[in-house]
Protein backbone atom coordinates (compact mmCIF):
# COMPACT_ATOMS: atom_id res chain seq x y z
CA UNK A 1 0.00 0.00 0.00
CA UNK A 2 2.82 2.32 0.97
CA UNK A 3 5.06 1.46 -2.01
CA UNK A 4 1.37 2.18 -4.08
CA UNK A 5 1.25 5.62 -2.29
CA UNK A 6 4.85 6.27 -3.46
CA UNK A 7 5.18 5.60 -6.78
CA UNK A 8 1.18 7.92 -6.91
CA UNK A 9 3.19 10.38 -5.42
CA UNK A 10 6.19 10.18 -8.01
CA UNK A 11 3.92 10.25 -10.57
CA UNK A 12 1.90 13.41 -9.70
CA UNK A 13 5.21 15.24 -8.99
CA UNK A 14 6.25 14.40 -12.87
CA UNK A 15 3.37 15.10 -14.42
CA UNK A 16 3.60 18.85 -12.25
CA UNK A 17 7.11 18.50 -13.64
CA UNK A 18 5.96 17.81 -17.53
CA UNK A 19 3.15 20.57 -17.20
CA UNK A 20 5.63 22.81 -16.08
CA UNK A 21 8.41 22.72 -19.16
CA UNK A 22 6.37 26.69 -19.98
CA UNK A 23 8.48 29.14 -18.19
CA UNK A 24 8.21 32.23 -20.26
CA UNK A 25 4.94 34.28 -19.46
CA UNK A 26 2.01 33.68 -22.24
CA UNK A 27 1.30 35.98 -24.06
CA UNK A 28 -2.69 36.77 -24.93
CA UNK A 29 -3.58 37.46 -28.99
CA UNK A 30 -5.23 40.63 -29.04
CA UNK A 31 -7.09 41.92 -32.42
CA UNK A 32 -8.05 45.50 -32.75
CA UNK A 33 -10.64 45.58 -35.22
CA UNK A 34 -12.03 49.36 -36.67
CA UNK A 35 -14.93 50.24 -39.05
CA UNK A 36 -13.21 53.43 -40.55
CA UNK A 37 -14.09 56.31 -43.51
CA UNK A 38 -11.84 56.26 -46.39
CA UNK A 39 -11.45 57.86 -49.58
CA UNK A 40 -13.18 54.83 -51.04
CA UNK A 41 -15.80 54.83 -48.79
CA UNK A 42 -15.77 52.58 -45.55
CA UNK A 43 -13.14 49.85 -44.55
CA UNK A 44 -11.89 47.39 -41.90
CA UNK A 45 -8.78 47.61 -40.53
CA UNK A 46 -7.19 44.67 -38.67
CA UNK A 47 -4.16 44.65 -35.94
CA UNK A 48 -3.50 41.39 -34.42
CA UNK A 49 -0.79 41.62 -31.57
CA UNK A 50 0.43 37.83 -31.09
CA UNK A 51 3.12 35.69 -29.75
CA UNK A 52 5.08 35.89 -33.44
CA UNK A 53 7.35 33.24 -32.43
CA UNK A 54 4.38 30.57 -31.16
CA UNK A 55 2.99 31.49 -34.26
CA UNK A 56 5.50 31.37 -36.73
CA UNK A 57 6.10 27.12 -35.42
CA UNK A 58 2.26 26.86 -35.91
CA UNK A 59 1.88 26.63 -31.78
CA UNK A 60 -0.22 28.42 -29.21
CA UNK A 61 1.84 30.84 -26.78
CA UNK A 62 0.84 28.32 -23.90
CA UNK A 63 1.91 25.31 -25.13
CA UNK A 64 5.31 26.45 -26.97
CA UNK A 65 8.33 25.84 -24.94
CA UNK A 66 11.14 28.03 -24.43
CA UNK A 67 13.75 26.00 -25.78
CA UNK A 68 11.98 25.83 -28.77
CA UNK A 69 11.40 29.82 -29.46
CA UNK A 70 15.19 30.11 -28.77
CA UNK A 71 16.40 27.36 -31.10
CA UNK A 72 13.99 29.62 -33.90
CA UNK A 73 15.27 32.81 -32.78
CA UNK A 74 18.72 32.11 -32.05
CA UNK A 75 19.05 29.80 -35.70
CA UNK A 76 19.27 30.22 -38.61
CA UNK A 77 18.06 33.47 -40.29
CA UNK A 78 16.79 31.44 -43.71
CA UNK A 79 15.03 29.55 -40.85
CA UNK A 80 13.43 32.44 -39.09
CA UNK A 81 12.59 33.83 -42.55
CA UNK A 82 10.68 30.90 -44.08
CA UNK A 83 9.13 29.93 -40.50
CA UNK A 84 7.45 33.78 -40.33
CA UNK A 85 6.35 33.48 -44.34
CA UNK A 86 4.93 30.51 -43.63
CA UNK A 87 3.21 31.91 -40.55
CA UNK A 88 2.15 35.02 -43.20
CA UNK A 89 0.41 32.78 -45.48
CA UNK A 90 -1.31 31.16 -42.71
CA UNK A 91 -2.52 34.11 -41.57
CA UNK A 92 -3.81 35.32 -44.70
CA UNK A 93 -5.71 32.01 -45.22
CA UNK A 94 -7.13 32.26 -42.14
CA UNK A 95 -8.64 35.02 -40.40
CA UNK A 96 -11.20 35.96 -41.45
CA UNK A 97 -13.54 39.09 -41.25
CA UNK A 98 -17.42 38.42 -42.57
CA UNK A 99 -19.78 40.99 -43.96
CA UNK A 100 -23.53 40.07 -43.24
CA UNK A 101 -21.68 36.15 -43.17
CA UNK A 102 -19.95 36.36 -46.37
CA UNK A 103 -16.12 36.61 -45.89
CA UNK A 104 -14.21 39.68 -47.36
CA UNK A 105 -10.81 39.19 -49.11
CA UNK A 106 -8.15 40.81 -46.93
CA UNK A 107 -4.91 42.80 -47.95
CA UNK A 108 -2.53 42.22 -45.18
CA UNK A 109 -0.15 45.64 -45.01
CA UNK A 110 2.32 44.43 -42.50
CA UNK A 111 3.40 40.93 -40.73
CA UNK A 112 6.50 40.09 -38.91
CA UNK A 113 9.61 39.84 -40.44
CA UNK A 114 13.17 39.16 -39.64
CA UNK A 115 14.05 43.18 -39.95
CA UNK A 116 10.87 43.83 -37.47
CA UNK A 117 12.73 40.59 -34.94
CA UNK A 118 16.16 42.45 -34.79
CA UNK A 119 14.08 45.35 -33.71
CA UNK A 120 12.30 43.87 -31.12
CA UNK A 121 15.13 42.19 -29.83
CA UNK A 122 17.29 45.53 -30.00
CA UNK A 123 14.05 47.42 -28.21
CA UNK A 124 14.02 44.20 -25.31
CA UNK A 125 17.51 43.26 -24.47
CA UNK A 126 16.30 41.86 -21.04
CA UNK A 127 12.92 40.27 -22.17
CA UNK A 128 13.41 38.58 -25.06
CA UNK A 129 10.23 36.04 -24.65
CA UNK A 130 8.11 36.17 -25.69
CA UNK A 131 8.44 38.54 -29.40
CA UNK A 132 5.30 40.63 -29.12
CA UNK A 133 4.64 41.84 -32.93
CA UNK A 134 1.37 42.45 -35.29
CA UNK A 135 -0.28 41.48 -38.46
CA UNK A 136 -2.36 44.03 -39.84
CA UNK A 137 -4.62 43.76 -42.41
CA UNK A 138 -7.20 45.95 -44.49
CA UNK A 139 -10.57 45.00 -46.23
CA UNK A 140 -13.14 47.76 -48.22
CA UNK A 141 -16.44 46.96 -46.42
CA UNK A 142 -19.57 46.72 -49.29
CA UNK A 143 -21.92 49.48 -49.13
CA UNK A 144 -25.36 48.68 -46.74
CA UNK A 145 -23.46 46.06 -44.80
CA UNK A 146 -25.16 45.80 -41.66
CA UNK A 147 -23.08 43.86 -39.82
CA UNK A 148 -19.33 42.42 -39.09
CA UNK A 149 -18.02 39.43 -37.40
CA UNK A 150 -14.13 38.20 -36.96
CA UNK A 151 -12.89 34.62 -37.00
CA UNK A 152 -9.03 34.03 -36.15
CA UNK A 153 -7.28 31.00 -36.56
CA UNK A 154 -7.18 28.45 -34.04
CA UNK A 155 -3.64 28.42 -33.42
CA UNK A 156 -4.02 31.89 -31.98
CA UNK A 157 -5.38 30.69 -28.99
CA UNK A 158 -8.11 32.65 -27.42
CA UNK A 159 -8.67 36.33 -28.14
CA UNK A 160 -9.19 39.12 -27.10
CA UNK A 161 -11.60 40.94 -29.53
CA UNK A 162 -11.94 44.65 -29.79
CA UNK A 163 -14.26 46.30 -32.17
CA UNK A 164 -14.22 50.13 -32.95
CA UNK A 165 -17.07 51.55 -34.58
CA UNK A 166 -17.37 55.45 -35.89
CA UNK A 167 -19.87 56.94 -32.92
CA UNK A 168 -20.06 54.05 -30.58
CA UNK A 169 -17.96 52.73 -27.47
CA UNK A 170 -15.09 50.50 -28.07
CA UNK A 171 -16.58 46.58 -27.52
CA UNK A 172 -14.39 43.87 -26.08
CA UNK A 173 -14.61 40.39 -25.33
CA UNK A 174 -13.13 36.98 -25.57
CA UNK A 175 -13.33 34.70 -28.41
CA UNK A 176 -12.48 31.13 -27.86
CA UNK A 177 -9.71 29.32 -30.12
CA UNK A 178 -11.05 29.31 -33.94
CA UNK A 179 -14.70 30.31 -33.02
CA UNK A 180 -16.68 32.99 -35.34
CA UNK A 181 -17.23 36.60 -33.21
CA UNK A 182 -20.38 37.76 -32.42
CA UNK A 183 -22.42 40.22 -35.15
CA UNK A 184 -21.35 43.88 -34.72
CA UNK A 185 -23.46 46.32 -36.31
CA UNK A 186 -22.39 48.78 -38.73
CA UNK A 187 -25.42 49.80 -40.99
CA UNK A 188 -25.18 53.45 -40.65
CA UNK A 189 -22.11 53.42 -41.22
CA UNK A 190 -22.04 51.86 -44.85
CA UNK A 191 -25.74 53.14 -45.41
CA UNK A 192 -25.12 54.74 -48.77
CA UNK A 193 -26.52 58.64 -49.68
CA UNK A 194 -29.33 56.93 -52.24
CA UNK A 195 -30.19 55.19 -49.35
CA UNK A 196 -30.57 58.38 -46.85
CA UNK A 197 -31.98 60.20 -49.66
CA UNK A 198 -34.91 57.49 -50.07
CA UNK A 199 -35.71 57.59 -46.54
CA UNK A 200 -35.43 61.62 -46.29
CA UNK A 201 -38.18 61.43 -49.38
CA UNK A 202 -40.29 59.03 -47.79
CA UNK A 203 -40.57 60.81 -44.26
CA UNK A 204 -38.10 59.20 -42.13
CA UNK A 205 -36.57 60.67 -39.62
CA UNK A 206 -33.34 61.86 -39.36
CA UNK A 207 -32.10 59.63 -36.80
CA UNK A 208 -33.76 56.44 -39.32
CA UNK A 209 -29.74 55.18 -39.68
CA UNK A 210 -29.53 55.15 -35.68
CA UNK A 211 -32.84 53.41 -35.49
CA UNK A 212 -32.28 50.66 -37.99
CA UNK A 213 -28.50 49.61 -36.29
CA UNK A 214 -30.71 49.11 -32.98
CA UNK A 215 -32.98 46.97 -34.80
CA UNK A 216 -30.12 45.26 -35.75
CA UNK A 217 -27.71 44.72 -32.40
CA UNK A 218 -29.59 41.77 -31.02
CA UNK A 219 -26.80 39.37 -32.33
CA UNK A 220 -24.36 41.49 -30.35
CA UNK A 221 -23.20 40.40 -26.84
CA UNK A 222 -24.97 42.01 -23.68
CA UNK A 223 -23.70 42.65 -20.43
CA UNK A 224 -24.17 39.47 -19.35
CA UNK A 225 -22.95 38.08 -22.04
CA UNK A 226 -19.74 39.84 -22.44
CA UNK A 227 -19.45 39.11 -18.31
CA UNK A 228 -19.58 35.31 -18.89
CA UNK A 229 -17.10 35.14 -21.69
CA UNK A 230 -14.75 37.13 -18.99
CA UNK A 231 -15.59 34.05 -16.20
CA UNK A 232 -14.20 31.58 -18.77
CA UNK A 233 -11.16 33.67 -19.51
CA UNK A 234 -10.36 33.81 -15.92
CA UNK A 235 -11.23 30.67 -15.42
CA UNK A 236 -8.59 29.05 -18.37
CA UNK A 237 -5.95 31.37 -16.91
CA UNK A 238 -6.15 28.67 -14.12
CA UNK A 239 -7.26 25.62 -15.86
CA UNK A 240 -5.50 24.68 -17.64
CA UNK A 241 -3.19 27.31 -18.70
CA UNK A 242 -2.14 28.95 -15.03
CA UNK A 243 0.64 26.43 -14.42
CA UNK A 244 2.02 28.95 -11.45
CA UNK A 245 -1.22 29.42 -9.98
CA UNK A 246 -1.36 25.45 -10.25
CA UNK A 247 1.82 24.78 -8.20
CA UNK A 248 0.97 27.78 -6.25
CA UNK A 249 -2.24 26.28 -4.88
CA UNK A 250 -1.09 23.00 -4.39
CA UNK A 251 1.97 23.94 -2.38
CA UNK A 252 -0.66 25.57 -0.25
CA UNK A 253 -2.29 22.33 -0.31
CA UNK A 254 0.71 20.01 0.82
CA UNK A 255 0.81 22.05 4.09
CA UNK A 256 -2.89 23.21 5.32
CA UNK A 257 -4.82 21.03 7.19
CA UNK A 258 -8.00 22.94 6.95
CA UNK A 259 -10.46 23.11 4.40
CA UNK A 260 -11.39 26.48 5.65
CA UNK A 261 -7.56 27.98 5.78
CA UNK A 262 -6.74 26.86 2.09
CA UNK A 263 -9.77 29.00 0.95
CA UNK A 264 -8.98 31.94 2.56
CA UNK A 265 -5.52 32.20 1.63
CA UNK A 266 -6.64 31.29 -1.95
CA UNK A 267 -9.49 33.75 -1.30
CA UNK A 268 -6.61 36.44 -0.35
CA UNK A 269 -4.95 35.98 -3.38
CA UNK A 270 -7.61 36.77 -5.79
CA UNK A 271 -8.29 40.36 -3.23
CA UNK A 272 -4.95 40.78 -4.07
CA UNK A 273 -5.47 40.12 -7.87
CA UNK A 274 -7.90 42.29 -8.20
CA UNK A 275 -6.57 45.21 -6.41
CA UNK A 276 -3.43 45.28 -8.77
CA UNK A 277 -5.33 43.86 -12.00
CA UNK A 278 -7.54 47.08 -11.36
CA UNK A 279 -4.69 50.12 -10.53
CA UNK A 280 -2.38 48.85 -13.39
CA UNK A 281 -5.27 48.69 -16.25
CA UNK A 282 -6.44 52.09 -14.56
CA UNK A 283 -2.41 52.98 -15.45
CA UNK A 284 -1.99 53.78 -12.04
CA UNK A 285 0.64 51.13 -11.26
CA UNK A 286 3.22 49.54 -13.57
CA UNK A 287 5.66 47.68 -13.16
CA UNK A 288 7.71 45.96 -16.35
CA UNK A 289 7.36 42.06 -16.34
CA UNK A 290 10.78 41.61 -16.24
CA UNK A 291 10.43 42.65 -12.59
CA UNK A 292 6.62 40.96 -11.73
CA UNK A 293 7.53 37.37 -13.09
CA UNK A 294 10.83 36.50 -11.34
CA UNK A 295 8.91 38.08 -7.99
CA UNK A 296 5.93 35.11 -8.90
CA UNK A 297 8.43 32.44 -9.48
CA UNK A 298 10.03 33.39 -5.99
CA UNK A 299 6.63 33.17 -3.76
CA UNK A 300 6.10 29.77 -5.28
CA UNK A 301 9.57 28.41 -4.46
CA UNK A 302 8.87 30.62 -0.68
CA UNK A 303 6.09 28.03 -0.21
CA UNK A 304 7.17 25.14 -1.43
CA UNK A 305 10.26 25.53 0.42
CA UNK A 306 8.22 26.19 4.19
CA UNK A 307 6.58 23.10 3.68
CA UNK A 308 10.23 21.01 3.61
CA UNK A 309 10.74 23.18 7.24
CA UNK A 310 7.60 23.58 8.66
CA UNK A 311 4.53 21.33 9.96
CA UNK A 312 1.96 23.95 10.66
CA UNK A 313 0.59 27.05 9.19
CA UNK A 314 2.14 30.75 10.03
CA UNK A 315 0.89 33.86 10.28
CA UNK A 316 3.38 34.64 7.13
CA UNK A 317 1.32 32.42 4.73
CA UNK A 318 -1.75 34.62 3.80
CA UNK A 319 0.66 37.61 3.33
CA UNK A 320 2.90 35.54 1.03
CA UNK A 321 -0.34 34.74 -0.93
CA UNK A 322 -1.05 38.23 -1.16
CA UNK A 323 1.84 39.04 -2.62
CA UNK A 324 1.84 36.58 -5.52
CA UNK A 325 -1.72 37.89 -6.01
CA UNK A 326 -0.21 41.18 -6.40
CA UNK A 327 2.20 40.33 -8.42
CA UNK A 328 0.31 37.98 -10.67
CA UNK A 329 -2.50 41.06 -10.96
CA UNK A 330 0.51 43.24 -12.33
CA UNK A 331 1.57 40.40 -14.96
CA UNK A 332 -2.26 40.04 -16.78
CA UNK A 333 -2.79 43.63 -16.27
CA UNK A 334 -0.21 44.62 -19.30
CA UNK A 335 -2.59 42.33 -21.40
CA UNK A 336 -5.94 44.53 -20.29
CA UNK A 337 -3.41 47.47 -20.68
CA UNK A 338 -2.77 46.89 -24.71
CA UNK A 339 -6.07 46.48 -25.02
CA UNK A 340 -7.34 49.59 -23.55
CA UNK A 341 -10.37 48.52 -21.99
CA UNK A 342 -12.87 51.48 -21.97
CA UNK A 343 -14.62 52.75 -18.74
CA UNK A 344 -17.98 51.42 -19.67
CA UNK A 345 -16.59 47.68 -19.75
CA UNK A 346 -13.68 48.13 -17.21
CA UNK A 347 -15.27 46.82 -14.06
CA UNK A 348 -17.48 44.00 -16.38
CA UNK A 349 -14.29 42.80 -17.57
CA UNK A 350 -12.20 42.92 -14.13
CA UNK A 351 -15.13 41.61 -11.79
CA UNK A 352 -15.55 38.55 -14.00
CA UNK A 353 -12.36 38.03 -14.90
CA UNK A 354 -11.33 37.24 -11.38
CA UNK A 355 -15.19 35.30 -10.60
CA UNK A 356 -13.27 32.76 -13.35
CA UNK A 357 -10.01 33.38 -11.37
CA UNK A 358 -11.15 32.14 -8.17
CA UNK A 359 -13.46 29.35 -9.88
CA UNK A 360 -9.96 27.74 -11.25
CA UNK A 361 -8.59 27.93 -7.73
CA UNK A 362 -11.38 26.06 -6.28
CA UNK A 363 -10.87 23.28 -9.00
CA UNK A 364 -7.47 22.41 -7.93
CA UNK A 365 -8.26 23.00 -4.00
CA UNK A 366 -11.30 20.10 -4.90
CA UNK A 367 -9.14 17.84 -7.29
CA UNK A 368 -6.03 18.78 -5.02
CA UNK A 369 -8.70 16.86 -1.94
CA UNK A 370 -9.77 14.47 -4.22
CA UNK A 371 -6.50 12.48 -5.39
CA UNK A 372 -4.49 13.61 -2.23
CA UNK A 373 -6.47 14.77 0.52
CA UNK A 374 -7.75 11.48 1.28
CA UNK A 375 -4.38 10.72 2.73
CA UNK A 376 -4.00 13.65 4.94
CA UNK A 377 -4.08 12.07 8.43
CA UNK A 378 -1.99 8.98 7.28
CA UNK A 379 1.59 9.04 9.26
CA UNK A 380 3.45 8.87 6.11
CA UNK A 381 1.50 11.33 4.51
CA UNK A 382 4.02 14.37 5.26
CA UNK A 383 7.41 12.12 3.93
CA UNK A 384 5.88 9.87 0.92
CA UNK A 385 3.46 12.90 -0.60
CA UNK A 386 3.86 16.73 0.93
CA UNK A 387 7.34 16.66 0.83
CA UNK A 388 8.62 15.19 -2.26
CA UNK A 389 5.41 17.11 -4.34
CA UNK A 390 7.44 20.29 -2.55
CA UNK A 391 10.56 19.62 -3.95
CA UNK A 392 9.17 19.28 -7.15
CA UNK A 393 7.24 22.71 -7.30
CA UNK A 394 10.92 24.46 -5.46
CA UNK A 395 13.01 23.10 -8.49
CA UNK A 396 10.35 24.08 -10.84
CA UNK A 397 9.89 27.46 -9.29
CA UNK A 398 13.45 28.14 -8.68
CA UNK A 399 14.22 27.26 -12.48
CA UNK A 400 11.47 29.56 -13.45
CA UNK A 401 13.15 32.32 -11.34
CA UNK A 402 16.74 32.09 -13.02
CA UNK A 403 15.37 31.61 -15.98
CA UNK A 404 13.33 34.83 -16.04
CA UNK A 405 16.15 37.03 -14.42
CA UNK A 406 18.41 35.58 -17.07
Amino acid sequence: MKAGLSIISCLLALVVAAASALAHPALGTIANVSVKEGPDGPFVEVIVTHDALAYALNDTSTRITDPQMYALLDGPRADLGAALQDGRERFQAGFKVFADGEPLELELVQSPTLDLIDQWKADNPSERLPVKLEFIARTNLPTGTRAISVRAPAVLDQVILGVARLGRETSYLPVEPGETSPEFDVSWVTRSPAGEQADAAEGSPANQAESNAKAHTASEPGVLAIAWRYIVLGYEHIMPEGTDHELFILGLFLLNSRFRDLIWQTTTFTLAHTCTLTLATLGLVHIPSGVVEPIIAATIAFIAIENLFVTKIHPWRPAVAFLFGLAHGLGFASGLLSIGLPPHQLATGIVAFNVGVEGGHLTIIVLAFLTLGWFRGEKWYRSRIAVPLSVVIALIALYWFVQRLV
